[in-house]
């Protein structure tokens, strides 16, 4: 999440709001969010909104012609900008693998499969969790846990299992996730 106070600070020094007023700052806050929501659907994909690139750029124009009261013709006037947004989001994000989980062999275990296969050069990690959050395209995996692509997980019952396909700088590529299925403990 953005740091909103820097971001309408910003986007009132841009739309040249120099007075401070609260009605004011709630009219642009929602423009900023209403903004943020909309490149974020066109995009396909989470944006970064502080560092100067496109997706700053688009928001700053799309609260000028909110502030306007011209939203009407904002996307036909931006609309190689906004392809350009989506195609280059697109293309940087992370592709879905197809992971199922099955009863492992022994108690506490899963067997897990996933498709399409590992591109060459690649490798498996994963991690698992009640709930675990779907990576954005090159982020870190200092904190998952390295797989063969073959040998059975220890998971629990109904917690969640990422399984991430990384590159050599162990930047994510693609990812999938599965409720996890495993062996239950045979009651003696």
């Amino acid at each position: 999440m953005p740091d909103m106070t820097a971001l309408l600070g910003d986007v009132r020094d841009y739309l040249n709001i120099t007075w401070q007023d609260e009605k004011t700052d709630k009219k642009i806050t929602g423009y900023i969010n209403r903004g943020m929501k909309r490149l974020q659907d066109i995009a396909g994909a989470s944006l970064d909104f502080e560092k100067e690139d496109l997706p700053r750029t688009l928001l700053l124009d799309y609260c000028r012609y909110a502030n306007s009261q011209a939203l009407e013709v904002f996307e036909s006037n931006f609309r190689s900008e906004l392809l350009e947004l989506n195609f280059s989001s697109q293309f940087y994000s992370v592709c879905t693998l197809t992971v199922i989980s099955l009863a492992g062999t022994e108690a506490g275990q899963t067997v897990i499969t996933v498709s399409p296969a590992m591109t060459n050069g690649n490798s498996y990690k994963y991690k698992t969790a009640e709930t675990v959050a779907f990576p954005e395209s090159d982020d870190p995996t200092a904190d998952y846990t390295a797989w063969d692509g073959a040998s059975e997980i220890a998971a629990t019952t109904g917690n969640e299992i990422l399984i991430v396909e990384v590159d050599g700088t162990g930047a994510v590529k693609n990812a999938g996730k599965a409720t996890v299925t495993a062996k239950v403990q045979a009651v003696e």
